[in-house]
């Protein structure tokens, strides 16, 4: 991928006792090709971060920020607009993204992953990494300023760019 020159800072964090599959780069590297197909800019300074957590605490954010008493795959936690009281050279914060591992592995296990999203959509992804990769992808585009719940069509959008983007990395890493 050649485009805009930009600068991410994506800090990656893992809750006591939970493991994933995927290496720290790799989710960076899904979270920068996320932010470039959203439209990053060429000098954009951004940073965000990647919580992977347990049930019991996907749960609790989940009550507490939708007011629903269950775990999720993936939430999103954009920060206001803030970056014009911000010097020009400051980094842009847009927010965390929070992933429950067990979660997705029990939806994969399930054969009822609700990834991809949108209409059209008949198959979730066939294992628990191509699940994270995109509910990875999806948080960051939450963050973006993409919301599939506005209209079908913002909804189609997103699920478009989200495929896009794990068509691309996933290409890239195939033919490495």
């Amino acid at each position: 991928m050649s485009g805009p020159d930009f600068q991410i800072a994506c800090e990656v964090a893992w809750d006591h006792g939970v493991t994933v599959l995927l290496p720290e780069v790799h989710v960076q590297t899904l979270v920068a090709a996320s932010l470039y197909e959203a439209g990053a800019q060429e000098g954009d300074s951004i940073e965000l971060g990647v919580t992977f957590c347990d049930l019991e605490r996907s749960r609790e954010l989940n009550m507490e920020h939708r007011e629903i008493d269950a775990p999720t795959d993936v939430l999103s936690f954009p920060i206001d607009d803030l970056t014009e009281e911000l010097p020009e050279d400051m980094p842009r914060e847009l927010g965390d993204i929070v992933i429950c591992p067990a979660y997705v592995k029990q939806q994969v296990a399930d054969g009822a992953t609700m990834l991809p999203h949108g209409p059209g959509q008949e198959e979730g992804d066939s294992t628990l990494r191509e699940a994270l990769e995109r509910c990875i992808v999806h948080g960051a585009l939450h963050l973006a300023g993409f919301d599939h719940e506005r209209s079908d069509q913002d909804a189609k959008e997103m699920f478009a760019l989200e495929q896009l983007v794990l068509d691309r990395v996933r290409g890239a890493a195939a033919e490495a």
